[in-house]
């Protein structure tokens, strides 16, 4: 079978239909996790590396920037989530 050929999705049953549903909500929720974890990592780097990283180590300044960096936005993240909860329940 040619595998760039259009599946017909009308002839999948609805528990495949299903399935295949869910598969992708799932692919979908792992990109993005990936998006914001590279995000996060990009903007903490920015803020916190100021130097050359030489030695496979980051310094003791640039390691707690990191981890705050990282724990702020971690703060805030749950902040919304739960805002949004609050809201929804309203």
């Amino acid at each position: 079978m040619d595998p760039t050929a259009q599946l017909d999705l009308s002839k999948l049953s609805d528990a495949d239909k299903k399935e295949l549903n869910q598969f992708l909500t799932n692919e979908a929720q792992k990109s993005n996790i990936q998006q914001t974890v590279h995000h996060l990592a990009d903007v903490c780097w920015k803020k916190c590396i100021t130097g050359k990283v030489s030695s496979g180590r980051l310094d003791r300044a640039e390691e707690a920037c990191a981890q705050n960096c990282v724990e702020r936005w971690m703060d805030t993240n749950l902040s919304v989530l739960k805002h949004l909860e609050a809201l929804r329940g309203q």
